[in-house]
């Protein structure tokens, strides 16, 4: 990663995949679909990488991740 502050990207998902998973699922109510809204925001997340916040936001960084993404697909639907 670019940011001498960010963790091992593994780490990031052994830490953070169920707490998303879980808001997904409620924000979705298909564990499927929830699978993909977090995966997707894994892979933002790792593109995004140079705007990572300081470590104490990295958990809030990621669930706005997951919010915006489902926000822009049902503000189109």
């Amino acid at each position: 990663m670019k940011n001498a502050t960010f963790p091992g990207f593994e780490k990031l998902m052994e830490l953070y995949y169920m707490p998303l998973f879980r808001s997904a699922v409620r924000l979705c109510g298909s564990p499927v679909a929830a699978m993909v809204y977090t995966q997707r925001t894994f892979q933002l997340a790792y593109h995004r990488s140079r705007d990572l916040p300081v470590p104490a936001n990295i958990r809030a960084w990621l669930f706005a991740i997951l919010l915006h993404q489902f926000l822009e697909k049902h503000s189109r639907a």
